[in-house]
């Protein structure tokens, strides 16, 4: 139908590589394009509004990757595929798929502020796939035209996504990650919402340091009014005395244990009860039902200028190291309205405020950490923030798995950080380790109520946490394949150098590629007694079989043989290591 309903005899066609069709239409044209390796860049005059078509054979497409939070990755028709972006939400990229986990199509644009839709999906009169993009709005007064960079060349997808995310913000600069942002955390929120002090936090983060957490996150809760689970108190943003009677003491002490703090804002909410609320709420018209509180409009000078300072006065104020930033994503609420700011387009006053920041934070502090979450993962505002963390999924492992890895194929120079991890602490420590396993391609952030948490729980914790550690290098910096993402990613590998770490989350099988590979490990996250594989390696090869952590942990080092296929023999929830001859 997106075919039928926008004008296609009105569309201009331009046949590319591998069967994929460029359309253009109305006051939108192709000026020129060329191919640089493997990407073609296509560059497109805009002098109106109009739209932007790609159309492919279905093939063997198994489903439809987007940066957005949509729960399904298969293939809608296309009259139901729909993923709105702006500098703080999702983005303009997207990758088809086959059931071998190779990309038909892989494409971005560089239009990463202002607000604009993706269409997308099946055509069912044609058998093809299409992905269209109305020129509309901002984006039809953007001048200097904009940039397609479409993948030519036949790759994993995994690897496609990272070249046409890489492409498109190839201009813009990458915030240097924070030490604090490439260690395991100690989280707040899931912990204890809201019901938070000085003396709750210090206790917790003592036996978080035990455990190997090197930073404490000090979520929802420490402000004046933060009770209720709900925002009606937000916009001052000074300390609740009754639970935190020093703040800046508390920093000093939490830096004693070689912690470093950082403190949860929601900037751009404001509620009736702070102090703010008459001197702004005429830059907030809008009101949350769902935040029971009011959302400031980011296209107002004074509410830039306002926020930028609030956010540097914490970080001076009570000595931080970072700043976690939520709710960015409720500017989006003014998208398309008049503004009667001094700018239109609320991405846009996003990017400056976001900017100004990030400046502003760094005068105060010098190599602060800075944490944005999905949805707001643009390129456009990844230059703002060294961490960027999966959205909140409490206790679900699946979905803070399919969220870190879509994250990591997305995001470029960022940190990626997990969800706060939580568990029933009367369930067996299997649960708390199911968790962590999920995780495990993210930074993990432990939020339990860890004094009270049963020794058998903190010593599961501490044994993945301190291979976590010992892997992080891998785990942050190498490259990322994984299972199908209709599938939920049922496998994910992380590769650098001589390492190979797998994870099994389902019961399909591990594809390793072991060329290379001196040193291999394995989670067992599937609850399988054995795991089966394949390998890449024709011949066979021996390795030396050692579990690391679980019950059998500790047991003598056995060998196993490495042919084309077999079986690992890991117990389950456990972690082995297997050195190759």
């Amino acid at each position: 139908m997106l075919l039928e309903d926008h004008h296609l005899s009105l569309i201009e066609w331009t046949e590319l590589p591998r069967g994929i069709r460029l359309g253009t239409g109305g006051a939108v044209r192709v000026s020129e394009h060329g191919e640089d390796g493997g990407l073609l860049r296509i560059r497109l005059a805009v002098q109106g509004e109009g739209q932007v078509v790609l159309e492919l054979p279905l093939g063997d497409a198994a489903g439809y990757w987007n940066p957005g939070l949509s729960g399904g990755r298969g293939l809608p028709a296309d009259w139901a595929g729909r993923d709105a972006f702006s500098a703080v939400r999702s983005a303009p990229i997207g990758a088809l798929y086959d059931a071998d986990g190779s990309s038909r199509l892989a494409f971005g644009l560089d239009c990463l502020v202002h607000e604009g839709e993706l269409q997308y999906g099946v055509s069912e009169e044609e058998k093809t796939f299409v992905v269209r993009l109305p020129i509309e709005g901002r984006l039809a007064e953007l001048e200097a035209g904009l940039d397609l960079v479409v993948v030519s060349e036949a790759m994993p997808y995994a690897r496609a996504v990272r070249a046409v995310s890489e492409a498109v913000r190839a201009d813009l600069p990458v915030r240097p990650a924070s030490t604090a942002s490439r260690e395991p955390v100690y989280s707040t929120w899931y912990a204890h919402s809201q019901r938070i002090s000085e003396e709750v936090i210090e206790a917790d983060a003592a036996v978080a340091a035990e455990l190997g957490c090197r930073s404490v996150f000090i979520d929802d809760g420490w402000q004046r009014f933060g009770d209720g689970r709900w925002y009606a108190g937000c916009g001052d943003w000074v300390p609740d005395t009754g639970k935190f009677p020093d703040l800046t003491a508390l920093s000093g002490r939490l830096h004693g244990q070689d912690l470093d703090v950082v403190l949860w804002i929601a900037p751009l909410l404001l509620g009736e009860q702070s102090e703010a609320f008459d001197r702004l709420h005429r830059f907030a018209p809008h009101h949350s039902e769902s935040l029971r509180c009011r959302v400031l409009d980011p296209r107002h000078p004074e509410v830039r200028a306002h926020l930028v300072e609030t956010c540097a006065r914490l970080v001076r104020e009570y000595d931080l190291d970072g700043l976690k930033i939520d709710f960015l994503n409720s500017a989006m609420v003014y998208a398309g309205e008049p503004s009667t700011g001094d700018v239109a387009d609320v991405g846009e006053a996003m990017t400056l405020l976001l900017r100004g920041v990030a400046d502003a934070v760094d005068l105060e502090r010098p190599g602060a950490l800075i944490e944005f979450r999905q949805p707001y993962v643009s390129p456009a505002v990844a230059s703002y923030a060294d961490v960027v963390r999966a959205d909140d999924c409490p206790a679900d492992a699946v979905q803070n798995r399919r969220s870190i890895l879509d994250l990591r194929l997305l995001s470029n120079g960022q940190v990626v950080h997990a969800d706060p991890i939580m568990w029933d602490p009367t369930a067996s420590p299997d649960a708390a380790v199911r968790q962590l396993f999920g995780a495990f391609f993210g930074v993990p952030q432990i939020s339990m109520p860890l004094v009270s948490l049963p020794a058998a729980h903190r010593d599961a914790v501490a044994a993945v946490l301190g291979v976590w550690r010992e892997l992080s290098g891998v785990l942050i910096d190498g490259e990322i394949t994984a299972g199908l993402p209709v599938d939920g990613y049922p496998s994910a590998a992380a590769r650098l150098g001589e390492t190979l770490v797998v994870v099994a989350y389902g019961g399909s099988v591990l594809d390793l590629e072991l060329d290379g590979v001196r040193r291999l490990v394995v989670l067992n996250a599937s609850g399988s007694a054995q795991l089966a594989y394949r390998s890449s390696t024709p011949a066979t090869s021996m390795a030396g079989l050692t579990v690391v952590t679980g019950t059998a942990a500790g047991a003598a080092a056995g060998r196993a043989e490495l042919g084309r296929q077999g079986f690992l023999p890991i117990p389950p929830w456990s972690i082995a290591e297997l050195v190759l001859d």
